[in-house]
């Protein structure tokens, strides 16, 4: 089984530390970062830490198209870059170092216009078999109406592909009567997308398991009621429910010392996808049934706490994804539960 990642709106990541972020003031700041960012590229850099390829389609701006392709192709990353025209949007994170608070402020990015979207597509079908596994992540640029995600959806079915959608709760929410194989909202956006609402960034440190699970379950069976076949609602430190045709399972959150969560809920994607496509390794059409399931989410989780001991989104490294997912495996097997003594954090920023 071969993974293609799509990146409808690519991003620079500009990491900026301060030493506190006070609003109204002149700042001066410790460090500057600049990456190739976008939620796609995020869990390719996952995958490719675990020894998967992880080719990317990602339409580029033409005025930043040569620094943008520079930044990937320094990391290693394998990439069709469709040129379209404008810029590249920016995402501003600044990390403060006095109390590690990481804030992030995402651009809307550039108009795209439908037949600039069309040749994105192009590439996609060109590039797609069956059997293959595409991840279309993060938000859309302006401009374009949601039924280009169903399109999208349909183009992967029709190649004889699965496709896991995980992006804004309009797009989430006109994507589901196109029955995409798998969705993984975090539970703001899930909710947003059953009701039509727009999504907040959850501060999951805050909500109690016995909160939002319940309310994770709910909006998980709703969202494979709508049509998704597989529902998966992160929420944050609590864990994350998983809906399908077995009904709904519960997977716990994996306590780790949090230094960021940016990013998390792509490398919980990253994880999932590998342990998934692992299946079809072994020379198994997968039916992601239940038995499928419960290992690939925790490999999910491990990946996702990973990334939470690191700044940049993305770059958890495959011996401790390894080291948390041996703990959880053990956990599960002797019904173990993750000691309250330490900040747990699962998976789940809102779509950038």
């Amino acid at each position: 089984m071969h993974t293609l990642i799509v990146n409808p709106n690519p991003i620079f990541d500009r990491t900026i530390t301060v030493v506190e972020l006070v609003p109204g003031a002149v700042i001066r700041t410790l460090d500057v970062e600049l990456t190739a960012g976008g939620k796609g590229i995020n869990v390719a850099r996952v995958l490719r830490a675990l020894g998967r390829r992880a080719p990317m389609v990602i339409p580029v701006g033409s005025d930043d198209h040569a620094r943008y392709e520079s930044l990937l192709a320094g990391e290693g990353a394998e990439f069709t870059a469709v040129e379209v025209p404008g810029g590249v949007r920016t995402a501003s994170i600044y990390l403060e170092e006095r109390s590690n608070r990481v804030t992030v402020v995402n651009d809307a990015g550039t108009d795209m216009a439908m037949s600039d979207w069309e040749r994105v597509r192009d590439a996609v079908r060109s590039s797609v078999a069956s059997g293959d596994l595409v991840l279309c992540m993060g938000s859309f640029p302006p401009g374009l109406p949601v039924s280009a995600l169903g399109d999208l959806i349909d183009d992967v079915h029709a190649a004889g592909g699965r496709i896991l959608v995980d992006s804004a709760p309009q797009w989430l929410a006109a994507s589901l009567t196109h029955r995409p194989d798998i969705i993984t909202p975090n539970l703001d956006e899930a909710e947003a997308a059953l009701e039509g609402g727009a999504a907040h960034v959850m501060d999951s440190g805050d909500l109690a398991v016995e909160t939002v699970r319940p309310r994770a379950e709910r909006a998980a069976l709703k969202l494979r009621d709508r049509g998704a076949a597989h529902a998966l609602v992160t929420a944050g430190s609590a864990g994350v429910a998983v809906a399908g045709a077995f009904g709904v399972t519960w997977e716990p959150a994996y306590p780790v010392r949090s230094v960021s969560t940016v990013g998390a809920g792509d490398s919980f994607v990253a994880g999932l996808a590998f342990a998934l496509a692992q299946v079809g390794d072994e020379g198994r059409d997968p039916d992601w049934g239940q038995a499928d399931w419960g290992p690939a989410v925790r490999f999910g989780v491990a990946a996702a706490a990973a990334s939470c001991e690191l700044v940049r989104a993305g770059g958890a490294k495959a011996d401790r994804i390894r080291e948390i997912l041996a703990d959880l495996d053990e956990r599960h097997r002797t019904g173990e539960q993750a000691s309250p003594a330490r900040r747990p954090v699962a998976a789940g920023a809102a779509a950038s």
